[in-house]
């Protein structure tokens, strides 16, 4: 009996948990909701809206959910949630202004710095630009997933995009 007891809490503990975490748009996102189900998500965020038209995503995901003025360093970002299977697959965040906002370089940067003091430093690249505008990506890895930030710049426009997505191994064979 006290062995169903056991058992009985240890499959409710994940759900006491995620119902525990703030229910609000500021609570920071990222890859650790990857793999949620789609009643995890709505759960965690009430404000999270269904999508009247799916976004098709890489490899065949959906994006199914979206989340306004997500902040990421006092920024609102679109957040949408891609889900497989009814599960999140992949989360993109995403900002897009004039090329104003963005001439002063500290704005990625602040970006890139919020996300590195939770994973540590990422790696970093860029292209210079040429004459058709500017782009620059960092990525940091862990063992569950990857995140990447990524802007870009040209005349009429500037935009943050970050995405969360599994961590993927590949064996040399398979490429």
């Amino acid at each position: 009996m006290k062995l169903l007891r056991v058992i009985a809490l240890r499959s409710l503990l994940p759900g006491l948990l995620l119902a525990a975490l703030p229910a609000s748009a500021s609570a920071p996102l990222d890859g650790l909701l990857l793999g949620s189900s789609e009643a995890e998500l709505q759960a965690r965020f009430e404000s999270v809206v269904r999508m009247r038209r799916p976004v098709p995503g890489p490899n065949g995901l959906r994006g199914l959910w979206a989340l306004p003025d997500t902040p990421i360093s006092g920024l609102p970002f679109q957040t949408t949630f891609y889900v497989k299977d009814k599960r999140i697959s992949r989360i993109e965040q995403r900002w897009t202004s004039n090329p104003d906002k963005c001439s002063d370089a500290s704005v990625f940067a602040a970006v890139v710095a919020d996300i590195g003091t939770r994973y540590g430093s990422g790696l970093i690249a860029q292209d210079g630009g040429d004459g058709d505008g500017m782009r620059q990506s960092v990525v940091w890895q862990s063992e569950a997933f990857d995140t990447m930030a990524y802007e870009s710049q040209s005349a009429t426009e500037c935009s943050i995009l970050v995405i969360y997505k599994p961590h993927v191994i590949k064996d040399a064979s398979e490429l």
